[in-house]
Formats: structure tokens, sequence, C-alpha cells
């Protein structure tokens, strides 16, 4: 599987853990975020529910709501 490279912006706490875990497991950042996110996926909302193009997955709400309707 390949990657893709993301930027996000972290309450600066929550930045200092993950660095000093990574340090800590001699690991990077995106490695912890990536382990975290497969231990957790029912804590991510639609997560993994749809592959198809973006536009579909950003307005879920609306296709769910159709669908159940």
């Amino acid at each position: 599987m390949g990657t893709i490279r993301k930027t996000i912006s972290l309450p600066e706490q929550i930045a200092k853990r993950l660095d000093w875990e990574a340090k800590r497991r001699n690991t990077s950042v995106s490695a912890i975020v990536t382990e975290l996110v497969q231990q957790h996926p029912a804590k991510l909302p639609y997560a993994g529910l749809i592959d198809d193009d973006e536009q579909m997955s950003q307005n879920i709400e609306h296709f769910l709501a159709r669908v159940g309707s």
C-alpha cells in the first residue's frame, strides 16, 4: 500500500506528546498516528466506509440521508 503525505494542525501539547513518544519509541510521528488510527477505527466516523471519489466521501451525511429515506 502506498502512502499519502498529510499536513495537520495539532494543539501544542498534543504535538509535544507525539514528538516525545516518537523519540521514546525511536520511530516516526507518522508511525504512531497510523498505529492509533488502526487501533481505534470506530472512533473515526465513516472511516473506510466509502472508497470512492472525494466529493462523495465529503458529502457522506447527504448520501446516507438519501439511502435511509
